[in-house]
């Protein structure tokens, strides 16, 4: 029986190092029964600059494992709901077709009882057939509408439709570290100047801080960000390089005030450019936008202009921020006694925002598996290889998913468009699954596991949504689907009717409640 405490060091702060101490603090007790000791260490106790930050809806379930009130969230990061994310200009250049776009919507598609119709639908002529998001959902109208997905009365985290925020993401490490500070997670402010690094047994024996003070623990999380300082504190972790899938390795961001609530949009606008994309992403007080770019095609001053002429702003006034980015992630994600968590783990861009939810699954895997380490943690069967395993699919099940959006595109407009439409350039789990969508739709049984961010509902949203032909020959809807098109309108019509009810234009939910009233 342990009476001792189990210590766990988190080094780095930010929102994956602060996430962490929060998710861990409150739920690894409960599925481990021991009693839990977390110290973070972070070089500065200065708020982070966040430039805003999109989610996906697997926040909300963690928000709430966490205990954290939802209005007392959306309050204190400056959060806005989500419906989805706007594509512009990615199926077709400008020039060719201006304002061209579609929408991929949380959810999954509608369907009838449990038919659903969608594989019938997508045999007809992609002319005849509408957009998939207007046939099958009713976000995308939600969402250009400025509607909340959830009424006034709803329970937390719970809405009339799925839902996640885009949020200030210096503003919600600053919360979460105002927060858990005091509840059971103790703060170190100091530098690490080294690790000890044991090479035969994989662990980690402790650290020295710049002060000369010594700290260990049971178990090392690393936050450290790109450095990836104790995960591959030997240098010996091999990284797998995703850019010569995903071209994008730099992004130029910047701040940009709005006149208030009224101007809350719903989703996350993605506009395609000559060699990357630009986000927009509307918090409850200013926009945050980011031009994400391959240093390949073009240089840093293409991209700043790129990014000012979106904003309809002279290219010497605008004030940017410049990012760099490594694509990819490290193979072995848990070694020895220390997890990377976060952009110590890996990064991969931001088109479908999947940087928080990274975060989010490596700590739903740890209250899971750090039991079994912390009964035995010297196990030659050890949950190590299966952690890693888990992570190393939600980064190649979300690689597939961003090369998606490239590889169908129509545009030729630039060597970056051509290059990815390549199929030299595509995973091949991803070639072998357009090769069976060319006369099919995505099925559930093409994804094999039933934890992983996209699976088939998201490629069906995307694929259609882009335009993809899919059939050789178009095939009309016989009888029996033409019935069931018609039940779909019709609990399509009623589900409208339903979230109209009683929601709020986005920027009116934002309101204090007192204003409600």
């Amino acid at each position: 029986m342990h009476d001792e405490h189990f210590k766990i060091i988190i080094v780095g702060g930010g929102t994956a190092g602060w996430l962490s101490a929060a998710f861990l603090s409150q739920q690894l007790p409960i599925t481990s029964g021991r009693k839990i000791q977390i110290t973070l260490i972070e070089a500065s106790d200065i708020p982070t600059i966040g430039v805003g930050e999109a989610t996906v809806p697997s926040l909300r379930q963690t928000l709430a494992a966490c205990g954290i009130s939802e209005v007392d969230f959306l309050s204190s990061c400056g959060a806005t709901f989500k419906h989805g994310i706007k594509f512009v200009n990615w199926k077709r250049a400008p020039d060719e077709d201006p304002g061209e776009s579609y929408f991929h919507p949380f959810g999954e598609p509608l369907k009838v009882g449990t038919i659903d119709p969608i594989r019938a639908w997508s045999k007809l002529a992609p002319e005849t057939r509408g957009n998939i998001a207007d046939v099958f959902s009713v976000q995308s109208e939600m969402a250009e509408a400025g509607r909340a997905p959830k009424h006034l009365k709803d329970r937390p985290y719970d809405g009339a439709l799925s839902y996640a925020y885009h949020l200030d993401a210096g503003a919600f490490a600053d919360y979460l570290k105002q927060r858990f500070r005091t509840e059971g997670v103790s703060q170190i402010i100091g530098k690490v100047t080294s690790v000890n690094f044991d090479q035969r047994t994989q662990n980690i024996n402790g650290l020295v801080l710049e002060d000369g003070s010594e700290h260990s623990a049971d178990l090392y999380i690393d936050c450290t960000g790109f450095a990836a300082r104790l995960i591959n504190a030997d240098k010996q972790n091999p990284f797998e390089d995703k850019n010569g899938v995903l071209f994008v390795d730099r992004a130029v961001t910047t701040r940009i005030e709005h006149d208030g609530i009224r101007n809350i949009n719903g989703y996350t606008t993605c506009t395609a450019q000559t060699a990357g994309w630009i986000w927009d992403i509307v918090l409850q007080n200013r926009r945050g936008v980011g031009h994400v770019y391959s240093s390949k095609y073009i240089d840093d001053d293409t991209a700043k202009n790129q990014l000012a002429d979106y904003l309809n702003v002279a290219h010497d006034e605008i004030e940017t921020r410049q990012l760099s980015m490594r694509i990819g992630y490290h193979k072995e994600q848990w070694r020895g006694n220390c997890v990377a968590i976060g952009l110590a783990s890996g990064f991969l861009e931001p088109l479908e925002s999947t940087g928080i939810y990274l975060t989010e699954m490596a700590n739903w895997a740890l209250i899971d598996l750090l039991p079994r380490f912390m009964a035995d943690p010297n196990s030659q069967n050890g949950p190590q290889a299966q952690f890693t395993d888990a992570m190393s699919h939600h980064y190649e099940n979300i690689v597939d998913f961003l090369k998606l959006h490239y590889a169908i595109s129509g545009r030729l407009d630039s060597d970056f468009w051509r290059d990815n439409a390549n199929p030299d350039t595509w995973p091949n789990s991803l070639a072998a699954h357009l090769d069976a969508w060319r006369n099919d739709a995505p099925s559930v049984y093409d994804f094999g596991r039933s934890i992983q961010c996209f699976s088939a509902n998201n490629y069906q949203f995307v694929l259609y949504g882009m335009g993809w032909k899919g059939h050789d020959e178009p095939t009309p809807l016989s009888p029996q689907s033409e019935t069931l098109m018609q039940e779909l309108s019709i609990r399509r019509s009623r589900l409208k009717d339903f979230v109209l009810r009683d929601t709020l234009p986005n920027g009116e939910f934002f309101k204090p409640i007192s204003d409600q009233q």
